[in-house]
């Protein structure tokens, strides 16, 4: 989380961990990203329970800390990490020129982009994509941002990711069939094999000799694909 002030501090110790496969680079301050809807950001916090006196002073804080420690903190984050043999990923990309900013700084996932004009600048920039699965299965984004089905649709999701929902990730491969015009063999790669080789986990993910044999057996019922074994 970029803003955050101990973002540095919690990183360092596990940076070089050599079961980091990836790291993501987030923002989830008001005004931008996921949140760059204020007026929905208002509606979500207050139906959380915060008084609008608590909201506002969540904001300016927030804001103003965004402002101190963002930019510092994403140029030590990469130089941190430069050195090492990773993917990088960018989090709710918003803009054109967001996308060129990371594409500038060797980053190469477009994670949650929050809509179609983002996807497209990172499809063309070659980043691979990742989408959230709890987007499709409860029919759009919880924040009010693109449907995941419409960049399927568009072909700008190379991987689904099972963000707040793990379970999501088998319901969304099924849904993606009658949602958003794939076949069942494209939707299940989006959650094995397409994630596998973005996490550089080649050894698993595919049917194929020499592989890891990890295999799920779902039975879908009642037009619910349940986890069998």
């Amino acid at each position: 989380e970029l803003p955050a002030t101990d973002m540095m501090e919690l990183v360092d110790p596990v940076a070089d961990h050599p079961l980091v496969r990836m790291v993501s680079l987030m923002d989830h301050s008001p005004g931008v990203g996921q949140y760059a809807d204020m007026d929905r950001y208002w509606k979500l916090r207050r139906d959380s329970g915060f008084s609008d006196d608590a909201i506002q002073a969540r904001i300016d804080l927030l804001v103003g800390q965004r402002a101190r420690v963002r930019d510092p903190n994403r140029r030590a984050l990469l130089a941190r990490v430069a050195h090492l043999d990773i993917e990088l990923a960018s989090h709710d990309d918003r803009t054109v020129e967001e996308i060129a900013e990371n594409v500038a700084d060797g980053i190469g996932i477009s994670e949650f982009p929050v809509n179609m004009a983002a996807a497209n600048a990172a499809r063309a920039s070659g980043m691979q994509i990742i989408a959230g699965a709890p987007n499709i299965v409860r029919g759009g984004s919880h924040s009010g941002n693109i449907a995941a089905a419409d960049l399927v649709r568009a072909g700008r999701v190379d991987a689904f990711a099972s963000d707040y929902v793990p379970a999501a990730l088998v319901e969304c491969a099924f849904l993606c069939v009658d949602q958003a015009g794939i076949t069942l063999p494209e939707a299940i790669r989006t959650i094995t094999d397409s994630p596998a080789r973005m996490s550089r986990l080649p050894d698993r993910g595919r049917l194929e000799a020499g592989l890891r044999a990890d295999l799920a057996r779902v039975r879908v019922h009642q037009g619910m694909p349940v986890v069998r074994q």
